[in-house]
């Protein structure tokens, strides 16, 4: 597999000004990602003195998998007060977008390089966020079809969408497998096809849960990278949160104004706000087996969705008894995943970048550190066949990454069309303008006349346009075979306008590849870059 490197346009300037340690970016993040001297600073921190506790309940966690010495080693670590990178995602039907895995990677990236710089182990950790409950945001996934060049959405069905968090959601084994078959159905059958549908069927087997099927997917996958697993739904994690939970309780006033004093900031400095809620608890608590999202008004605590009334103490008893009912908002999420975790740095998407520029103030005012937080990896693959498509039409990778391909398929087209029948129409557009013209001024009294001839001068344009576009499409269905090359591309390397890693589904990579193609004897080594990275499987 080869590796490079690619610059594209960027449309949202904000990851390129981070970066680019702009001063106006920067204000809202306590360190410096570029700085190398924050990462030393970062390495030698005293710790939490919750790094053994939090060590048993990750090793807990993962007990339901075969570890390999690589992670046993990194729990190890871990107790004995190494420092981590950290980052996460939702669980995603069979693993999720791309995305997901190059989160992974980023990790893994990260603290390899900080583990040779500093000569201390960094360990890599995954966290999955499991106490989210919008399912529809991970109940599917994307399959692109070779033979019918299409894209095609799989997802899994259920007639009662959980309203509780994702960890606590058993799906159908059985409707699962049929998506599973749905997404199988437009691969080709390859070498790896066996290999990759026992795996997946192996995991259903075995495991009950939504969130345990994907750890154990991730799990096969990035094993021996030695990363480390956790859901923030765990429920010896949630014992382990009950001091913080309780803070937060108590101080939730504090929080919401830090809160809404920093976007404040970041919107007089032009930027978009990111988080939009309109609770000032910024917690959720499990009631009648649905996750509600709790506000304070009128001096009590209520649920959004049942309108049940808790006051303080009555909620401060149950974090004591019963802390695994609470679960964080995108707000306090990172707050907990700080005060638990002796943090090097967050990696994080586009999104999740501008979300923590929101929490600087919360951070301080809790008087937690933040970590550095650092923009994720992106990643492209191509195959043989993409390549050669791509010279066969004389248009970059990076063009189609970034753009598509419909400029350089609207140039094919319209190279093959004759000038002069456009030219001769379009003459004829601009006889029928002046036609109009000299018309109105003879009706110009007369409204019906006038509407008359509006309409008339309408339908003769309509018709012009309607004799290009179906000329150029007769030229299109007669070089169908080209039109399917770039449907090729475009579904390839600019899917839905956007990224591959957006849409694309591992397993996809995997068929293709092997179900090895992500491990560390197969997949090249990478260096930390914030410029596009391609690789040719």
């Amino acid at each position: 597999m080869d590796c490079i490197t690619t610059k594209l346009n960027e449309e949202d300037q904000f990851i390129t000004r981070l970066v680019n340690s702009d001063e106006t970016i920067n204000e809202f993040y306590q360190f410096d990602a570029m700085a190398n001297d924050n990462y030393k600073y970062k390495v030698n921190q005293s710790t939490n003195d919750r790094e053994q506790e939090l060590a048993n309940v990750i090793h807990q966690y993962m007990s339901d998998l075969t570890l390999t010495s690589q992670q046993l080693e990194n729990i190890e670590h871990l107790r004995e007060g190494a420092k981590v990178v950290i980052g996460g995602q939702q669980a995603g039907l069979f693993g999720g977008p791309l995305y997901t895995f190059h989160k992974i990677f980023s990790i893994i990236t990260l603290s390899q390089s900080l583990t040779n710089d500093y000569q201390t182990p960094i360990v890599p950790v995954f966290w999955i966020a499991g106490e989210d409950h919008d399912f529809d945001e991970v109940n599917h996934t994307f399959v692109y079809s070779n033979h019918e060049a299409q894209l095609h959405k799989v997802k899994y069905h259920t007639l009662e969408p959980p309203e509780d968090s994702v960890s606590n959601f058993y799906p159908n084994k059985l409707q699962l497998k049929d998506a599973l078959n749905q997404f199988f159905k437009h691969q080709p059958e390859t070498k790896h096809t066996k290999e990759l549908l026992t795996l997946s069927h192996s995991i259903i087997d075995r495991y009950d849960s939504w969130t345990a099927m994907f750890k154990a997917l991730l799990h096969e996958v990035f094993k021996d990278y030695g990363v480390l697993f956790i859901d923030a739904q765990d429920n010896n994690l949630r014992t382990l949160e009950q001091p913080f939970l309780k803070e937060l309780i108590n101080r939730f006033n504090d929080v919401d104004a830090s809160f809404r004093s920093a976007q404040a900031k970041l919107k007089a400095q032009g930027y978009e706000q990111m988080i939009q809620t309109d609770t000032n608890v910024h917690l959720f608590i499990e009631e009648n087996n649905m996750r509600q999202l709790l506000t304070y008004e009128d001096g009590k605590f209520k649920t959004n969705k049942t309108n049940t009334f808790y006051t303080k103490e009555e909620l401060l008893s149950i974090v004591e008894e019963a802390p695994q009912r609470f679960s964080n908002n995108v707000v306090t999420r990172p707050l907990m995943e700080e005060w638990l975790f002796n943090t090097v740095a967050f990696v994080g998407g586009p999104s999740e970048i501008k979300y923590w520029a929101e929490l600087n103030e919360v951070f301080q005012t809790l008087k937690i550190e933040m970590p550095i937080v650092i923009p994720r990896l992106r990643i492209s693959y191509i195959n043989d066949r993409i390549e050669k498509l791509s010279s066969k039409y004389a248009i970059s990778i990076e063009e189609i990454i970034s753009q598509g391909t419909n400029a350089t398929k609207n140039k094919f087209i319209r190279a093959r069309a004759s000038d002069t029948f456009i030219n001769n129409i379009e003459k004829l557009k601009q006889q029928q303008i002046q036609l109009y013209e000299t018309l109105k001024a003879e009706v110009q009294d007369n409204n019906d006349n006038r509407l008359l001839l509006d309409k008339n001068n309408k339908i003769h344009m309509q018709q012009y346009d309607y004799l290009i576009n179906r000329y150029l499409l007769n030229i299109e269905r007669e070089n169908e075979i080209s039109m399917k090359h770039f449907r090729e591309l475009n579904h390839a390397l600019h899917p839905m306008k956007g990224l591959q890693e957006r849409i694309w589904n591992p397993l996809q990579i995997m068929n293709e590849f092997g179900t090895d193609v992500f491990s560390p004897s197969t997949y090249p080594p990478l260096s930390y870059t914030f410029d596009h990275i391609v690789i040719k499987c």
